[in-house]
């Protein structure tokens, strides 16, 4: 009898998802600050945790500070969890304390394939005559665009995945983002923010052409939201589709979208300080049947330090070892 992968009943874990690609170089892997955010991030972007986050800022030593709320409640749920896991809670789940004992591994890869869209980092995407980097996350009235900079997979115990996308993020104010009086909107592409913030579910996103804005010339490019229509899977039209590195056809790719040094540089130039992005987590429906894709050997792996260990791990090593 054929062996499935384990089935998770958490919003934030998709079967939909897809990572692939060669191997990514050396500084593309997370640090362990960085992991950190990201498992923080998604402890506060899970529909499952909402409970917690509610009860917690209602302490009396909390009272509403969220900056002392973000600190602190990563450790306080993993504690609830571990205390009332025989307590026959409704708002406990096996997942859940998989959630609150944190990832891991975390694995980078530079390509990833959600809901038949394909999307590719920004730094490989330089390299292609197509265009898959470009990204949009929907917030609380209020649209991010930017480029992928890298597909995060954080591996939870028992082989629970959480799928991100790291996303250089350009500004939103209104000297970087215009509409015309047809409807097309315009970004500054030599600009960046939320630097601090740049995690997005890898299923909350849409992809978009960044083409060149004539009219105002430089870095400006005029952002196309791609709207796929008629996905079918391969495997529900029995199709055998090519590798992971094969493309569909796409939009020519729009040249001069500036490197992080240039746009970092003109970040300072220009005084703009780090913001945090308002970002409604709305989840594209997925197809709860389908099967997880295997775990591949060109992956970048970050062994997590043993957060009851004294002994500080090798954060470079990057050895054969499978979780």
């Amino acid at each position: 009898m054929e062996e499935h992968a384990p089935r998770f009943n958490l919003s934030i874990v998709s079967s939909d998802v897809e990572v692939g690609g060669a191997r990514l170089s050396a500084e593309y892997a997370l640090s362990d600050e960085e992991i950190a955010i990201a498992h923080w991030w998604v402890l506060i972007n899970c529909e499952e945790v909402k409970y917690w986050k509610e009860l917690h800022l209602s302490f009396p030593e909390v009272d509403g500070d969220l900056e002392y709320h973000n600190m602190t409640f990563a450790n306080y749920f993993r504690t609830w969890m571990d205390m009332i896991k025989s307590d026959d809670n409704p708002n406990w789940s096996h997942e859940l304390l998989l959630l609150a004992m944190q990832p891991q591994w975390a694995r980078v890869y530079p390509t990833c394939t959600v809901n038949g869209v394909k999307f590719v980092s920004e730094e490989r995407d330089n390299r292609r005559r197509t265009q898959n980097s470009g990204v949009m996350a929907k917030g609380h009235g209020l649209d991010y665009y930017g480029v992928l900079h890298s597909v995060v997979e954080l591996v939870y115990a028992e082989g629970m995945k959480v799928h991100l996308f790291k996303c250089r993020w350009f500004d939103t104010g209104a000297q970087s983002m215009k509409m015309d009086q047809y409807g097309n909107l315009s970004v500054n592409t030599a600009t960046s923010a939320y630097e601090d913030d740049p995690f997005v579910f890898a299923t909350t996103v849409k992809q978009v052409f960044y083409l060149d804005d004539l009219a105002k010339g430089d870095a400006w490019k005029i952002a196309n939201i791609v709207h796929p229509r008629n996905i079918y899977r391969a495997a529900t039209l029995g199709v055998t589709i090519p590798g992971p590195e094969a493309d569909a056809y796409q939009e020519p790719n729009a040249v001069g979208i500036h490197d992080v040094a240039t746009v970092r540089d003109n970040n300072v130039k220009h005084g703009r300080v780090l913001r945090i992005r308002d970002e409604d987590s709305t989840f594209i429906d997925v197809d709860p049947n389908e099967e997880t894709n295997d775990d591949s050997d060109d992956e970048l792996r970050h062994r997590l330090p043993d957060i009851n260990s004294d002994t500080e791990e090798d954060s470079s090593d990057d050895s054969d070892y499978e979780p």
